[in-house]
């Protein structure tokens, strides 16, 4: 309890410069109980003076489990001003059905938007499906599960429509430190199937730490990179994150 109090101050006296930002797959170890459950998370940032700057992100996430389907949906919304200009105007949202058929074996489906004015992403939606495989599970201790399947991408991007198919793979790892500390990694990877040098890529590291029952820390980093970013659009993305996250 000295070490969650500890964290929890530490947290309190930092700016919380970055913003939060939510997870596909579920931050707990163990599979989900019977039922429903999610979380909200919120990040707020203020300051004035030699700096005017006001950030916010507000999301959460619902779960429904019944036997061995797993149904959720996510959303995010991210705003940012500096002085009187907007810097950041984005949104997020992804549903997902994951059928666990044979033990270690499921099929899942999922829908996928974005939108992020200051990448002049005015709309991205992918529509997927595919297996997902379970090669590690240990109650407590660890999960490992790797996916791979196929999606259509639908995406107006600097005043262009266009639309793709790509596979979708990735890996997620998830790993019980200690009994107040357990870490994440995810990593996708989305290539095109028409050209290869066309692919989407994301990582998120991140370290959550238990401050009571329903409240975690999170700490972590996120990067994305397109590899058909338009003209004049940075490819690449980071963003930091030092959240706190209420799950129920």
């Amino acid at each position: 309890m000295a070490f969650s109090r500890f964290v929890l101050c530490l947290t309190l006296a930092l700016p919380v410069t970055a913003l939060a930002f939510q997870s596909i797959e579920t931050e707990t170890i163990n599979t989900p109980e019977q039922g429903a459950n999610g979380n909200v998370r919120a990040a707020l940032d203020g300051r004035s003076g030699n700096t005017e700057r006001q950030d916010y992100t507000v999301g959460g996430r619902i779960n429904y489990r019944a036997r061995e389907t797993d149904m959720f949906v996510l959303v995010e919304h991210s705003r940012a001003k500096a002085g009187s200009q907007e810097i950041e105007n984005n949104s997020w949202a992804h549903a997902g059905f994951i059928d666990e058929f044979q033990r270690g074996l499921a099929a899942e489906a999922f829908i996928d938007g974005k939108q992020d004015d200051f990448q002049t992403l005015d709309s991205r939606t992918q529509l997927g499906a595919g297996m997902r495989f379970t090669l590690d599970y240990t109650p407590n201790v660890r999960a490992v599960y790797a996916g791979i399947g196929v999606l259509h991408e639908w995406e107006n991007q600097a005043g262009h429509d266009d639309h793709y198919s790509r596979l979708n793979s990735y890996v997620a790892y998830k790993r019980q430190i200690n009994e107040q500390v357990r870490g994440l990694f995810n990593i996708y990877y989305q290539p095109s199937f028409e050209k290869g040098s066309d692919y989407l890529l994301s990582a998120e590291a991140a370290v959550l730490v238990k401050l009571a029952t329903q409240l975690d820390l999170k700490v972590g980093a996120k990067y994305e990179y397109d590899g058909n970013a338009p003209l004049g659009i940075k490819p690449d993305d980071t963003r930091y994150v030092t959240a706190i996250n209420f799950h129920f």
